[in-house]
């Protein structure tokens, strides 16, 4: 998942649509009621952003707040204050709502320069909206109107404003370099590498398509270009980190990482809090995921691949009707999400390597975009991303007051793929649905080992903001190492690491990924036990949304907490235990009966296993050959 844009926007004409138009309100209810704009996705023109309104209207809040009104209850002054902050509401809406769709043009035309001008200008201007909002409304706490303010805000924002400390200029200027690099990094990884040997220019594609090398030429070739690759966007990676290290001394923080756990992500533990997490899962997980890769042989990955060849609406079409079966307000909203084209899946040359689901606060909905593998990996993907906009979609938080707690985000899509698991026989037949169940799963261990160890290398980075590129290679590659890569003799730096764009994008986020893994496989495991409940228990963090943090959500939930002793082991040895049951009919994993594949296979069968093949899991590949995964 990308960031969310925390800025808003659409114009007066729209507006005043939002009241003739006949809105729906969709179930009614476990979800809080919500209007939701009945408007197709290519009707969402984007328009850019006039904040003429905005100012104004914090200007007229300031000049309110200047005289002795503002001492004293009165029902005028309250009704002016009351509209003036509604005001306030709709334009960072629009702001927010116009960064999404310039975001998506920009991803789906291959950062083209002009959406990324576009794109940056929208940045730097909500960076100094929410600024000058935020400074604005911090004038009204303490006064008699604060209760305008904290309807929406709560206890929580209250505080925030008492403590704001508004944006200096050297920070403003850090955040525009910042987000210029980052632009710089994503034409790099939009452009292939290419490289020169013997007179001939060599790109992937070109290395792909020869069938005359041998593989000692093969392989030089790739690494030469993973070299330039590496190269391209290392150097960038490093003024980044300088950038961010002076964000955060600016913030009072000695490295990057203690500043984006706490004030980007507002995490309720602490970067040094997840090392006993970063350690259980080289104790226990490294193995456990080694054991599940010989769980599904080659051939059965084949044939999933055979079977779940689909693109776009297909793929949609074939997930549809199992929501209905997990929640049927699932099911409303995967509907409208399908009858407004509020999803792009579909495959693009032009479309930038990256997938999420952005909010579009204005029409009360959300979009999903993604560029597709071209293989299983589309559902799996799909499906997590609904995940998402289910919780976005019905989420009523004020744009303005939203939290992003992403650790609690991640397992509304996690765990809407472990639910949906159960139902991967009927997808993909026999054999095709045991290997979709087997990656669901595997995906969710690799997931819990990436998530640490990208965590736990960009924290050593940012903790040592001086590091050469070489330095950087070389410590991805000791700790990689820990969680279980391996590299030929000799090999004292590794490059690919650049191709993870949370890396330049969304620093500190990847850990995310681990923690709602960790839980969702919680939920997975409870799904054996009793389906209902976990369903149950999955529905209740959708509608909790992202509004509390990680450790008191699941607590609420009634999940384990991973931070205690011994609860990563346990859930290493429940997913060791359980899965080969599963995968060999000894468990029911659906909302009925033992699957078909599983009937089929009968209780005791054995898992077949191709003598000397690897299989590949999620993102995860051998650094010194670069095998492509099979999921």
């Amino acid at each position: 998942m990308k960031k969310r844009f925390r800025a808003p926007a659409l114009g007066a004409l729209l507006l005043a649509a939002v009241l003739l138009l006949e809105c729906p309100v969709l179930a009614g209810g476990r979800y809080p009621e919500k209007e939701h704009l009945p408007v197709d996705f290519a009707d969402m023109v984007y328009t850019g952003f006039d904040s003429t309104a905005l100012q104004n209207a914090l200007s007229a809040l300031r000049q309110i707040a200047a005289t002795p009104a503002i001492r004293t209850e009165d029902a005028e002054t309250r009704a002016e204050l009351q509209s003036l902050y509604n005001q306030i509401l709709a334009e960072t809406d629009n702001l927010s709502t116009q960064s999404a769709l310039i975001g998506i043009r920009y991803d789906a035309n291959g950062a083209d320069e002009e959406a990324a001008a576009e794109s940056a200008a929208l940045s730097d201007l909500a960076t100094q909206a929410s600024d000058d909002c935020y400074r604005a409304l911090r004038l009204l706490v303490g006064t008699p109107y604060q209760d305008i303010v904290e309807r929406d805000a709560g206890a929580g924002g209250i505080a925030f404003l008492q403590n704001y400390r508004e944006m200096t200029e050297r920070e403003a200027e850090l955040c525009r370099e910042e987000e210029r690099l980052v632009q710089d990094y994503d034409r790099v990884m939009a452009r292939p590498a290419q490289v020169t040997v013997d007179g001939r220019v060599w790109t992937e594609d070109a290395l792909e398509r020869d069938t005359e090398l041998d593989d000692e030429g093969y392989w030089k070739i790739r690494t030469l270009l993973e070299q330039a690759e590496n190269r391209a966007a290392g150097e960038i990676f490093c003024r980044l980190v300088q950038v961010r290290t002076e964000i955060a001394a600016c913030n009072g923080y000695d490295d990057y990482a203690a500043y984006a756990y706490r004030e980007v992500y507002g995490r309720d533990y602490a970067a040094g809090d997840i090392r006993s997490v970063y350690q259980a899962a080289k104790d226990h997980w490294v193995s456990l995921e080694s054991q599940l890769q010989d769980m599904v042989s080659a051939r059965d990955l084949r044939t999933l691949d055979i079977r779940s060849r689909a693109a776009g609406d297909e793929i949609l079409d074939a997930i549809q009707p199992y929501m209905e079966r997990i929640d049927p307000e699932l099911a409303e909203t995967f509907a409208f999400m399908r009858q407004y084209h509020l999803c792009d899946i579909a495959p693009s040359e032009s479309k930038l390597p990256t997938g999420y689901t952005v909010g579009l606060p204005v029409y009360g909905t959300a979009f999903i975009f993604d560029c597709p593998y071209g293989d299983h990996q589309d559902y799996s993907t799909a499906i997590h991303e609904f995940g998402h906009f289910n919780e976005t979609f019905h989420s009523v938080e004020k744009e303005l007051w939203s939290e992003f707690y992403i650790d609690v985000g991640e397992i509304h899509s996690q765990g809407l793929e472990v639910l949906f698991a159960a139902y991967a026989e009927e997808l993909f037949g026999a054999t095709g649905g045991r290997a979709f169940y087997w990656s669901t799963i595997s995906n969710m261990v690799s997931s819990v080992l990436e998530g640490c160890m990208y965590d736990e290398f960009q924290t050593a980075v940012y903790q040592n903001p001086q590091m050469t590129l070489e330095e950087i290679n070389r410590l991805f590659r000791e700790i990689s190492e820990e969680y279980g890569y391996f590299y030929e003799d000799g090999q004292e730096e590794s490059y690919f690491w650049v191709e993870i764009p949370h890396t330049f994008q969304n620093p500190m986020y990847y850990i995310s990924y681990a923690t709602s893994a960790l839980s969702a496989l919680d939920l997975w495991l409870l799904s054996l036990e009793d389906r209902d409940r976990a369903v149950e228990t999955y529905l209740e963090l959708a509608v909790m949304g992202m509004s509390h943090p990680y450790r008191e959500s699941v607590a609420s939930a009634g999940l384990r907490d991973i931070f205690r002793a011994g609860v990563m082991r346990e859930l290493a040895k429940g997913v060791q235990n359980s899965l080969p049951a599963v995968l060999n009919g000894e468990e029911p994993p659906g909302d009925g009966g033992l699957p078909l594949w599983a009937q089929a296979l009968g209780g005791g069968a054995a898992v077949l296993v191709a003598a000397g093949v690897l299989l590949a899991v999620w993102r995860r590949r051998q650094a010194a050959e670069a095998v492509e995964p099979f999921l």
